[in-house]
This record gives C-alpha cells, sequence and structure tokens, in this order.
C-alpha cells in the first residue's frame, strides 16, 4: 500500500503503520519473520500481557525473550536506571534511550511523544552476548511503524 496509508493488520505475521498508540496492538508491531531472522524460530506463540501500566506482548524466540510495551502514561522522561546505565540514543531519527540492566537485560525505549513511548526490552540472550545489539534490532524494526 502507499506510503501514509493504514494497513489493517492481521494475525499472521504482518505488521503496519498503526495511527494511534491508544489502539496499537503490541503483537503487531514485529512480525514473527522479522523475530525469526534476528533471534531464532519462535518457542511458542507471542502473549499479550499487562506490565505495570503498560500493554506488552512477550515474544518467545530461541536466542532471548523479549516484551514490546506501549505506555501511553510516561514518555522518555520516566525512563529509570534502576542499578543499570542509560543513554540517549536515536532510533529512526526518533530520540530513545538505551538501558543496559544490571541483570543482564537490554531496554530500548523509543520516544513518541512526551507522554507516550513504546519499549522493547530484550531478557539475557542465551549465548551471553551483549542483550544490547539485537534489542536495537528489534527496535529498528518496531520503529518505523509508531505514530
Amino acid at each position: 500500500s502507499p506510503p501514509g496509508t493504514a494497513t489493517p493488520t492481521s494475525p499472521s505475521g504482518t505488521a503496519g503503520p498503526v495511527g494511534s498508540l491508544e489502539t496499537a496492538d503490541p503483537c503487531e508491531l514485529v512480525t514473527e519473520d522479522e523475530t525469526e531472522s534476528t533471534l531464532g524460530a519462535q518457542r511458542k506463540d507471542p502473549k499479550p500481557e499487562r506490565i505495570g501500566t503498560a500493554r506488552a506482548c512477550t515474544f518467545y524466540p530461541e536466542q532471548a525473550t523479549f516484551v514490546v510495551g506501549i505506555r501511553t502514561n510516561v514518555g522518555l522522561a520516566g525512563v529509570q536506571p534502576n542499578g543499570g546505565v542509560v543513554k540517549d540514543i536515536t532510533v529512526g531519527g526518533r530520540p530513545a534511550k538505551e538501558l543496559l540492566g544490571a541483570t543482564g537485560s537490554c531496554g530500548i525505549y523509543l520516544g513518541v511523544s512526551d507522554s507516550s513511548r513504546v519499549d522493547v526490552v530484550l531478557n539475557a540472550s542465551s549465548s551471553g552476548g551483549d542483550p544490547c545489539p539485537p534489542a536495537r534490532r528489534i527496535a529498528e524494526l518496531v520503529e518505523p511503524r509508531l505514530p
């Protein structure tokens, strides 16, 4: 479809731009193919859940689980280090923060507005490697779909 038009999304693994974070489905912000090409075959289907104030979706590829969370009540200013290290980065031209957690997770937080953001948090990878490069790759896939 031409750029700028919203394409309907379906559970078949297609993802398209979302018009509003309020109605966006976090499970549709990254496709199964994208997940598998980044982190290996999925061990089970993505699971929608609520994590604090976020509407979230947990994905279960072989190499590391990750969560995509939509927050419509807090922006980048609300990212807390919790013992980890936060740095300002840019993803697709969008302001973002990267948080390397004390427990070996890596969060990429994409700013959408002053009061909203999308979180991509990758739990420690099974390879024991740096979790931030794959977290950034997922965030780069999610970013163009955000309003």
